[in-house]
């Protein structure tokens, strides 16, 4: 009769978890917020471009000029205040531009564009950049615009 013989290979990570030392958490995230300082002023200027281009394409002011068939470029736009809308946190700008995208697919499902729902999302999105607003204001403000963007073109 044979005996079962069980192998357990050693493993690294609990050996370094039983070991100790190291740094603590809150070193590691303040060296991590240290390293991340030198990207905040030059993803700001990202974010504000992207928001200028989105006004300056899409805008009230370019009413005459809107181009239903740029949806991608308004969707890349909108993406990009994601990206780097990290750096702003608790402004609820990335929650306005996702709502944006999602308005913008709904839009180019249908295929018909709710300019005046695109307009109202570039102003949340300034307010939300610039302005001094509470959490719930910034909350309501989110709220609203996310029954904006999922507010179906045949509803009143």
């Amino acid at each position: 009769m044979s005996v079962v013989r069980k192998f357990r290979a050693p493993n690294r990570l609990s050996a370094l978890v039983k070991a100790g030392g190291g740094k603590l958490a809150k070193d590691a995230l303040a060296a991590a917020d240290a390293a991340m300082e030198p990207l905040r002023a030059p993803s700001l200027a990202v974010l504000d471009a992207a928001l200028a281009e989105i006004d300056r394409r899409f805008g009230q002011s370019a009413a005459s000029a809107r181009n239903a068939e740029a949806h991608a470029t308004l969707y890349a736009l909108a993406l990009r205040i994601i990206d780097v809308s990290g750096f702003l946190p608790g402004s609820c700008v990335d929650q306005a531009a996702i709502s944006l995208c999602a308005l913008v697919d709904g839009c180019a499902e249908a295929g018909v564009w709710r300019w005046d729902a695109v307009d109202v999302h570039i102003h949340a999105l300034r307010l939300l950049r610039t302005s001094g607003l509470t959490p719930d204001q910034r909350r309501a403000v989110i709220q609203g615009l996310n029954k904006v963007s999922q507010r179906r073109l045949g509803d009143a």
